[in-house]
């Protein structure tokens, strides 16, 4: 798929996993940082905030969170955000192209091949029972009739998976490694701002320093549909999917591309292509695919040095 210009070598489209195998094991870093013990409130953009299915204490490392593991016919990715619209339901964000057998085959995303909208056998790390696809932009586009090659149909990659009720109990909306969200970032970021990423990718066994990653935006794509980010470390296959705060912990956006090039101010440049979740999810929503309701679940505190 031609979404990304590509520096020198290599472009692993979405860095998701065809091969990666989820499981139901435990995260190999626990998280011990305090939180409060009041559910979060979601304050982006000043909306009021969100019913929320469970009342959150300390986060642990066994429980359902952003940047979970999640697979799907053969298929593994990095869950980012927690969503809810209702005190019952709670969705994980995914990328669509993770749902997708044509992704990496060159198929432009309003035309391909998608998982069905209910399929529900997606592997959730730490959930005793398998989650169900409930939205997927690349069906919604074409459903919607977007247009191939179009700003929305190259870089509009967004899924939500529905939580089991039998898990619901065992939720935190606070990410592996940095905390938060805490608040949906609204607007467009600007070129230069910090961005801190997290995959969860088998192929980082386990290691934090491998996970987590922090960059800059350098370019804002398509009238603020993506950006594209360089960060210090890579995003490899797995960790496609996975959450991209803002400067200060806002849900900015969603890995969907990696590219790596020779140059530049390093040896190895990472340049990501990233999905604006802000913009993805109003699709959604504008679109009548999901309940109007569905708002971003969020953690009050933020650690930029990945110490959570």
């Amino acid at each position: 798929m031609t979404r990304w210009v590509i520096f020198v070598f290599v472009a692993l489209l979405a860095a998701c996993g065809g091969s990666s195998s989820s499981s139901n094991s435990t995260p190999t870093n626990s998280d011990n940082s305090a939180g409060t013990n009041n559910p979060p409130q979601e304050n982006g953009g000043g909306t009021s905030s969100p019913e929320t299915p469970v009342s959150f204490g300390v986060p642990t490392g066994s429980q359902i969170r952003p940047g979970m593991e999640i697979s799907a016919d053969g298929s593994g990715c990095t869950g980012n955000f927690l969503f809810s619209p209702n005190t019952q339901t709670v969705y994980i964000g995914v990328a669509a192209h993770c749902f997708s057998i044509d992704t990496n085959e060159g198929v432009d995303p309003c035309e391909t091949s998608n998982l069905p909208i209910g399929f529900n056998q997606i592997v959730i790390e730490n959930a005793t029972q398998p989650g169900e696809l409930v939205y997927s932009s690349w069906r919604a586009m074409q459903e919607q009739g977007e247009t191939p090659g179009s700003d929305a149909c190259v870089y509009n990659d967004f899924a939500l998976v529905k939580v089991h009720s039998d898990d619901l109990a065992n939720i935190h909306p606070a990410s592996f490694a940095f905390g938060g969200p805490v608040s949906l970032f609204t607007g467009l970021a600007s070129v230069g701002d910090n961005v801190f990423a997290y995959g969860r990718s088998p192929f980082h066994f386990g290691l934090r320093n491998l996970e987590a990653k922090s960059g800059t935006i350098t370019a804002v794509l398509a009238d603020g549909w993506a950006y594209e980010i360089r960060t210090d470390k890579a995003s490899i296959p797995g960790d496609s999917g996975g959450p991209i705060f803002g400067p200060t912990g806002q849900a900015l956006a969603v890995t969907s591309v990696l590219s790596v090039g020779l140059g530049g101010p390093t040896l190895l440049n990472v340049s990501n292509g990233v999905a604006n979740v802000d913009r993805a999810l109003k699709y959604a929503i504008d679109g009548g695919f999901i309940n109007a309701s569905t708002k971003l679940l969020v953690w009050p505190d933020f650690y930029p040095s990945a110490n959570f």
